[in-house]
């Protein structure tokens, strides 16, 4: 009787252990399973084929973007440290602030009196004139993304791809609604995007009722700038200068000229000499006067408008130019382009009230 008891004793003792030993061996499995991205990455780097289970998880933390150029490149679904030489004022608008930018953009955010007051530039590193490999490197980036005619950074892009992902974009081949569409989608928000192309929509229909009263529809605009060396810079809708916000916001028409020769161009602009400039003249000009090379813009402003082809011009004899700050409407970045429309609308209202 006694053996019995033992017997059966030691079988039960037997059967626990097993059931023991398979709830281990389940429970194994299932963190196997549930692997790191990191672990997912390693097995990925070596050949073999990461778990079924581990794949959704590497899939949910970066994807493949196709940039300007044509590279396919794995870039974070959620990037948080983004570096930029261009776009900066994008990013803001969809809610997403670089941890550093170029001297230029930030300049951009300083010399504006559109921007500077919103302080949007503090807590952004500098990178120099050209972002700087060293303190890209030491920002440790997710993400860099750079201007595609940016020849000083293009030509070290594989130093760049060694620090973070690096996709490269154009600068004024798209409107600025696609434009911030394709960095809201890299930035992971779409749906910022969206809401915020909803509230400058409202805001300009509310302009357009405001002039529509005002301004007839065959009145044209030229929007041209002033450069050293008695060049002149026309520009489409593409480019800055607030062109985006007269044109495709305000839905105010440009001259035959300047439509056949930079609208929905890339380039969107074009560099045209003083004697053919009254071809790209409309009834009244957005004029901005920008010394790159010297920065004295008031010394060119003055040697600009002794010349006498600019003197000749109906527009100037009829005091129907509108001189606006180069600094305020250079920036072609979403932000700009809303405070560069609410002048623009201000400063027409009050020309073509003075012109009555």
């Amino acid at each position: 009787m006694n053996l019995n008891r033992k017997f059966i004793s030691t079988i039960a003792l037997t059967l626990l252990l097993t059931m023991l030993l398979a709830a281990c061996g389940a429970n194994s499995t299932e963190e196997s399973s549930g692997s790191s991205p990191e672990s997912a990455s390693t097995s990925e780097g070596s050949g073999q084929a990461p778990t079924t289970a581990a794949s959704p998880s590497a899939e949910t933390q970066t994807r493949v973007f196709r940039d300007y150029e044509g590279r396919e490149v794995t870039i974070p679904t959620h990037p948080q440290r983004i570096l930029v030489n261009q776009f900066m004022g994008h990013l803001l608008a969809v809610g997403v602030k670089p941890i550093g930018a170029t001297s230029n953009q930030l300049s951009q955010f300083e010399d504006s009196s559109f921007l500077k007051p919103l302080g949007l530039s503090a807590g952004v590193e500098d990178l120099g004139n050209t972002l700087s490999l060293e303190r890209a490197l030491s920002l440790n980036p997710d993400l860099i993304i750079l201007q595609q005619n940016a020849v000083d950074e293009l030509k070290n892009y594989d130093e760049y791809s060694k620090i973070a992902p690096t996709v490269v974009l154009s600068y004024g081949s798209k409107t600025m609604f696609e434009q911030l569409r394709e960095i809201a989608d890299i930035a992971g928000v779409p749906e910022k995007a969206e809401e915020w192309i909803a509230q400058y929509e409202e805001k300009a229909a509310q302009y357009r009722e405001q002039l529509a009263g005002v301004i007839g529809p065959d009145v044209t605009f030229t929007v041209m700038e002033a450069w050293p060396k008695s060049e002149i810079m026309i520009f489409g809708n593409l480019f800055g200068r607030g062109t985006f916000s007269l044109y495709n916001s305000l839905q105010l028409k440009a001259p035959a000229k300047v439509q056949e020769a930079v609208m929905d161009k890339e380039p969107s602009y074009l560099k045209v000499s003083l004697e053919t400039l009254p071809e790209y003249i409309g009834d009244y000009v957005f004029l901005s006067v920008y010394d790159w090379q010297d920065g004295d813009n008031a010394g060119l402003e003055a040697d600009f408008k002794n010349a006498p082809v600019w003197r000749s011009l109906p527009a100037v004899t009829e005091d129907r130019i509108i001189q606006v700050n180069v600094n305020d409407f250079l920036p072609g970045d979403p932000l700009s382009i809303e405070k560069q429309m609410e002048a623009q609308v201000q400063l027409l209202l009050e020309k073509f009230q003075k012109m009555k």
